[in-house]
């Protein structure tokens, strides 16, 4: 038995997410079938991490083991042969007996953007959320600073999650204005269930000026999830990355870059200690 690590891209519109739910159709349960076809077996497919309904994703990784007798682009060729467009498998590594998609993973990065424009777009509604009023970036990207580091973000999980513990290591919250889109990146050790959401949620209030950027430090530190804002869509947010290695940073042209260095000289210390 060979133990694979996939790399897979998908368009989660059509889905209930990544996790296999009865009656549901699902990315997980998508490949699992796809991967029973080309090894004539049932084989469990992990991945790094849960997706809600309807996001997407470019680099989500999942693991297997699997006897499969030929060179894994062979592999990679033969399961998005088989799966249907919307979910493609871009890579497929042979990984050491230890490797585990989810336990192994340092770190995940996440996007989600916002269209801001008087009007919406045709060709990007599945992707983006439409931001028809002017939002204050600065006071965004000077709230998001506060996510920066280890909290806890009990604030920003979903109601009823199972999650054992809120406290997680943000080592990245940036914005970037390309053009019409505004962009929100974030890195994390791990996320709650709907936690991005709702933090973009509460974020696009400091946006509108109904919260200002030390109130979104006063929510988080509150851990109240009744103080932060609602849930927004999922549609606009896609799993960018997952990393297995330590986190450095490579972007330009940040909202906030400035003091984004400084936060990271911080944060990677602690990100390496845990």
């Amino acid at each position: 038995m060979t133990t694979y690590k996939l790399t897979i891209e998908y368009d989660g519109t059509d889905y209930h997410g990544w996790q296999v739910q009865p009656g549901m159709t699902t990315i997980q349960g998508t490949v699992q079938d796809a991967v029973a076809r080309i090894c004539g077996k049932e084989v469990h497919v992990m991945g790094a991490g849960r997706t809600d309904a309807g996001v997407h994703a470019f680099g989500q990784v999942a693991s297997l083991r699997a006897e499969f007798h030929h060179p894994p682009d062979t592999f990679r060729r033969a399961l998005t042969s088989v799966l249907p467009p919307d979910i493609v498998v871009t890579a497929v590594e042979e990984m050491t007996n230890d490797f585990h998609a989810q336990h192994s993973a340092r770190w995940k990065r996440y996007r989600y953007t916002l269209i801001t424009r008087p009007y919406p777009s045709a060709i990007e509604r599945r992707y983006t959320l439409f931001v028809p009023y002017p939002l204050r970036t600065d006071a965004m990207a000077d709230a998001a600073r506060s996510l920066v580091g280890t909290h806890d973000f009990s604030t920003f999980q979903a109601a009823h999650s199972s999650a054992e513990s809120a406290v997680r290591t943000v080592l990245v919250a940036e914005f970037r204005q390309q053009g019409d889109h505004l962009i929100f990146e974030i890195v994390a050790d791990g996320f709650l269930r709907h936690m991005i959401r709702i933090i973009m949620g509460t974020l696009l209030d400091v946006g509108r000026g109904r919260l200002q950027p030390e109130d979104f430090k006063a929510i988080l530190e509150g851990m109240d999830r009744n103080r932060a804002s609602k849930t927004i869509s999922p549609h606009a947010l896609c799993l960018l990355e997952v990393g297995y290695q330590p986190f450095s940073v490579h972007w330009e042209n940040s909202v906030q870059q400035s003091a984004l260095s400084h936060q990271l000289q911080t944060t990677q210390g602690m990100y390496q200690e845990s």
